[in-house]
């Protein structure tokens, strides 16, 4: 797993959920860039993707981002919040470059 320190290596300018969805993206990109997964019989993708592309039909930037994250098998069987069933992609530390501001 990628461990995270709540109090210690969110960037002070991390400040809304986008911005927070955007950073872990990121986080999880730049551990895992080669990292794929099975999605489907013969179907295959990377488990983390960003990419930043140009709209031309409003004139924006956009981010755009996918995960694709194991869930275990005890979500079909155990209470709690969806996102404690997630399961690590790997075991890596968030790069220093995404600590700073």
């Amino acid at each position: 797993m990628t461990a995270i320190n709540i109090a210690t290596d969110i960037p002070s300018q991390v400040d809304t959920v986008e911005k927070l969805a955007a950073w872990c993206a990121g986080i999880l990109f730049a551990n895992f860039p080669d990292m794929t997964v099975v999605e489907g019989v013969g179907y295959t993708e990377r488990a983390a993707q960003v990419g930043d592309f140009w709209v031309a039909a409003d004139l924006k930037t956009r981010k755009i981002v996918r995960l694709s994250l194991q869930v275990s098998a005890d979500h079909l069987s155990n209470s709690g919040k969806p996102w404690i069933f997630v399961q690590p992609l790997g075991n890596t530390a968030i790069p220093a470059a995404f600590k700073q501001n």
